[in-house]
């Protein structure tokens, strides 16, 4: 069960560093959040429009990079007041359950379907034309998608941190699970 906590955290050291660098992108859209305000306030004549656009793709590619790890980390909406009571491991049957009857073929549906999303954008060479220094819709949505497969990657983190809880024999206090409450907390 080594093996299976080590992928699981080489997974989630990966997706943590994916989030942490792409991090950066907030100082950057705060740039412009700023000067699209200030300019307003100022009363310039811009494109506004461009600038609303460009915004909301920073917001879209922050968001997508950092689904993935947020899953790690048990920062995804969930329903604990249902669980709360709940013992550590059979919150961890929930989660085992959850993830391999609901998340992961759902999400991995959705990532699979992503890719021919952002090839057909490609194809068509979907441009904006309201669009600041991004013009091409392709790239935006291949982000997007890449950070579905990130999700995938999260939910299977999760899972091998459950399923070596569940199956491994070692004592509560050695797995790390993002299941509701980390295993110091409990």
């Amino acid at each position: 069960m080594k093996t299976v906590l080590a992928i699981a955290e080489a997974i989630r050291r990966t997706l943590e560093w994916i989030a942490f660098a792409s991090g950066w992108l907030m100082v950057i859209m705060a740039t412009v959040i700023t000067f699209d305000v200030l300019a307003r306030k100022a009363g310039l004549e811009l494109p506004y429009t461009k600038l609303q656009e460009l915004e909301w793709h920073f917001h879209a590619a922050i968001f997508s990079l950092w689904m993935g790890y947020c899953y790690t980390i048990n920062a995804h909406p969930r329903v604990d007041s249902l669980t709360e009571h709940l013992s550590l491991r059979r919150k961890a049957w929930i989660e085992l359950a959850g993830c391999v009857l609901f998340a992961m073929p759902y999400v991995m549906l959705v990532s699979w379907y992503s890719l021919d999303f952002v090839a057909q954008s490609y194809r068509l060479n979907e441009m904006s034309d309201a669009a600041v220094g991004l013009t091409h819709r392709w790239v935006l949505k291949g982000i997007y998608a890449a950070g579905l497969w990130m999700v995938v990657a999260g939910i299977l983190s999760v899972l091998l941190r459950v399923i070596a809880f569940l199956f491994g024999g070692r004592p509560q206090e050695e797995v790390n699970l993002q299941i509701g409450h980390t295993v110091a907390e409990v």
